[in-house]
């Protein structure tokens, strides 16, 4: 049965942040892991047996990005949630709440990924047509996770009682949890490193006051989301654009976690 292009969300950034192609999308993936295959096979002998709940994942163009975000990946491959929330900042909209996706579906070059309601969030869908932050995620949640549910939820500038709020309501319903952030943007290597060095001990510590990160509002939701687990995340894997550019004048930093 055809499914009504209306209840679709279309991608906005396929072909310029991630292959457009099924075939292309999946040898990006697999490529990437056989390169990484000793990184992966230590990240999940640290993890062990130990429960997941969330990662956090950075959401640049994949060819720079893709490698330090398809590590966490691999927590998601062994043991698929049923549902997921992923939540990423707005580039294109000033917003100071957080928006749902009206739509049943989320196109991916691997398939249809399904959405799911969530009452306690508005939905917005005008704000999530162009956002790359959540939409680069999207393949990866299906190459890994082909059967989870999706709540998409695009944060805008929230305050710690915002944050508190979404987070409990994910702790009650027991949603595994994706947050899409890059780390500094367009610094020199050195300096990139410096500030990244210290927001990625913040974000170990919980800390938000001094993140340097676009995705800071959707992490003040994981952090309230951790303290109230008890948890606290984990570095997988750090990188920076210059890696794949060489450019050294104008870097961005990259970081994975797993909590």
């Amino acid at each position: 049965m055809k499914t009504p292009e209306k209840i679709v969300r279309q991608q906005a950034v396929a072909g310029a942040f991630y292959p457009d192609g099924m075939d292309d999308a999946i040898d990006f993936i697999k490529r990437t892991e056989s390169i990484q295959e000793e990184k992966i096979k230590r990240l999940l002998k640290s993890v062990g047996k130990q429960k997941v709940s969330g990662i956090i994942v950075p959401h640049a163009g994949w060819v720079f990005s893709g490698k330090t975000a398809i590590l966490a990946y691999q927590l998601l491959r062994y043991n698929p949630p049923k549902k997921i929330t992923l939540l990423g900042p707005s580039h294109h909209f000033p917003i100071n709440r957080i928006f749902s996706d009206g739509h049943s579906y989320w196109k991916t070059p691997l398939g249809l990924i399904r959405l799911f309601k969530d009452n306690f969030f508005e939905d917005y869908s005008t704000y999530h047509a162009p956002e790359h932050s959540l939409e680069v995620q999207a393949p990866f949640i299906k190459y890994y996770s082909p059967e989870s549910l999706l709540l998409p939820l695009l944060t805008g500038q929230i305050n710690t009682m915002q944050a508190t709020d979404c987070a409990k309501h994910l702790a009650e319903h027991g949603y595994f949890i994706i947050i899409s952030t890059d780390l500094s943007h367009f610094n020199d290597l050195e300096e990139a490193k410096r500030i990244d060095a210290d927001t990625i001990r913040d974000i170990e510590n919980l800390s938000v006051d001094h993140v340097t990160a676009c995705g800071s509002n959707p992490l003040k939701v994981a952090f309230e989301y951790c303290r109230l687990r008890g948890l606290h995340p984990q570095l997988i894997d750090y990188s920076t654009s210059a890696d794949t550019s060489g450019d050294t004048g104008n870097v961005v930093g990259y970081a994975s976690f797993w909590f």
